[in-house]
């Protein structure tokens, strides 16, 4: 069954380290391999650690934010890392990341742009025909979506 989930869908959660919110979008099971959330970073600060999984920041915007030593300037911008890696924040003002969680042994792919495979999950960074801005697709069973604007899971 394909979803739609729009902001007024999602559940705002503390993080993990309790210096922030993030607001849950999607995630596979209550005892999840795969999650799909925003986070509101307003303040500089250490990255709560997901030990076990693989993690996909994107910056969704408006400000830039570095994260370690990689800075992401432009919605879409992207890092993948381990999950249990300690990472700080630094913004000189709020901004939002989309952030995807994965297990390990999952064997996911994220990606922005276009994906040439069916996938299972789409977040729109710009309105499309299907979508407004900031709204995603659950789809199931996968499928294409053939759409440059978009993050993707597979």
């Amino acid at each position: 069954m394909t979803r739609v989930l729009g902001p007024d869908d999602w559940q705002a959660q503390p993080w993990r380290n309790g210096r922030g919110t993030t607001h849950e979008i999607w995630r596979d099971a209550d005892d999840y391999a795969l999650r799909v959330s925003c986070a509101e970073v307003a303040a500089s600060g250490p990255f709560s650690q997901f030990p076990g999984f693989r993690r996909w920041t994107f910056l969704l915007g408006p400000a830039p934010i570095r994260l370690g030593e990689h800075e992401l300037v432009k919605p879409g911008d992207h890092l993948e890392l381990p999950g249990d890696l300690a990472l700080e924040a630094t913004v000189g003002e709020p901004t939002r990341l989309l952030n995807i969680l994965a297990r390990h042994d999952l064997g996911v792919s994220v990606g922005y742009g276009l994906a040439t495979h069916p996938v299972q999950f789409v977040f729109a960074l710009q309105p499309l025909a299907e979508l407004t801005r900031w709204h995603a697709i659950v789809l199931a069973p996968p499928a294409r979506f053939e759409r440059r604007t978009v993050i993707w899971i597979r």
